[in-house]
């Protein structure tokens, strides 16, 4: 099983999709509103409630790059039959770090002008490692792409020890899989998601959403029969998996801790497999679908500035804010984001592209 190489059709997945362009517009739409409905300067309680669940829209995001990047790696690995670890994690960091490091200095800025704590500028920044500290103190989005960027660094380098290694992958996926429920469960101190620390954010504690997805593009590509079989199951488990997303915030504040990312992952992981192999869903307006997705990186990096902008400039009107606030909060997010894409996320694709090239057959 160490050895399976990937089929043919295994590459398909690496096309633009337009069911996953769909759940990455998803994602990013219940990330954003989730974070405006917090900040919205009269707070409504039930929309928050409403609104809840799609903070994980960054879980989906993590199942949905593990597949992606999965599905790179073995692409690499069946055209050229072994994967250069340093090139490929290469193209993965110019293709994300530099917006990163773009939008770094202006959330910082912000922070220091705004804020009467006035934080000073970290190190740890540099290096992904905010989402270690206690607190972060400003750009506390970043924490997720902190995880990703580790990811992207080792997981890679992991699966090429396990295949020289010839051990199972799956069993080896299953370890990973296990690491961070367990370390919440043993080495965590009682935690809440409502507390936005290093008990939720450290990248050891959020593992399933790209173990998953990285682990479902190694069978879709490399194990072909088991894929059959598993496919009727993710479509019979669509809805239920869905409904048991929206069911976690019912369980125990301490027992979601423990279990609900890694049941939150699980279930976005079916929607994922389910959607990678789908006919194109009929949904209305694809060509915005698409288009939000394509910016959904943009928009994730930008939103959180745009949101505080927004609640400053409405703070003043006070029992009249949200007649200003929302407009403003939803088009400025789209416009600021599809601005950031073009001025800078496009022109890093095309340096990453420049710089290191995608492997061609010679």
């Amino acid at each position: 099983m160490a050895e399976a190489r990937p089929s043919p059709g295994g590459a398909r997945q690496n096309r633009r999709n337009f069911n996953l362009d769909a759940l990455r517009a998803a994602a990013i739409t219940g990330v954003v509103l989730a974070h405006a409905t917090v900040m919205d300067p009269i707070h409504h309680g039930r929309a928050a409630v409403l609104t809840w669940l799609g903070q994980f829209g960054v879980d989906l995001f993590f199942v949905l790059s593990g597949w992606l990047i999965g599905g790179l790696f073995w692409k690499e690995r069946a055209e050229f039959g072994r994967v250069r670890w340093g090139r490929f994690v290469l193209r993965r960091a110019l293709r994300t770090v530099p917006p990163y490091l773009v939008m770094l200095p202006l959330a910082w800025f912000a922070v220091r002008h705004f804020s009467p704590e006035r934080p000073p500028f970290s190190l740890r920044y540099l290096v992904f490692l905010q989402n270690y500290m206690a607190k972060i103190p400003y750009f506390s989005i970043s924490w997720s792409l902190c995880v990703e960027e580790h990811f992207y660094l080792v997981l890679p380098a992991l699966v090429l020890f396990a295949l020289a290694a010839r051990l199972p992958l799956s069993v080896f996926f299953a370890a990973l899989l296990a690491v961070s429920p367990l370390c919440r469960i043993f080495f965590q101190p009682a935690q809440s998601f409502d507390d936005f620390n290093q008990g939720i954010l450290s990248t050891h504690l959020r593992l399933e959403g790209l173990v998953l997805g990285f682990w479902g593009s190694y069978i879709h590509a490399c194990l072909p029969a088991v894929w059959r079989k598993v496919a009727p199951w993710l479509r019979r488990l669509w809805i239920p998996a869905l409904l048991a997303y929206a069911a976690t915030p019912l369980l125990p504040t301490l027992t979601f801790y423990h279990w609900g990312p890694t049941l939150i992952a699980v279930s976005f992981a079916i929607s994922v497999g389910n959607a990678a192999v789908a006919d194109p869903w009929p949904l209305p307006k694809p060509a915005i679908v698409s288009r939000l997705a394509t910016m959904s990186y943009s928009i994730y990096l930008t939103h959180a500035l745009v949101i505080h902008v927004a609640r400053r400039l409405t703070l003043p009107l006070g029992g009249r804010a949200d007649v200003l606030y929302w407009p403003f909060v939803l088009v400025a997010m789209v416009s600021v984001g599809a601005l950031f894409s073009r001025l800078v996320e496009a022109p890093s694709i095309r340096w990453r592209d420049r710089l290191a090239p995608a492997r061609q057959q010679s």
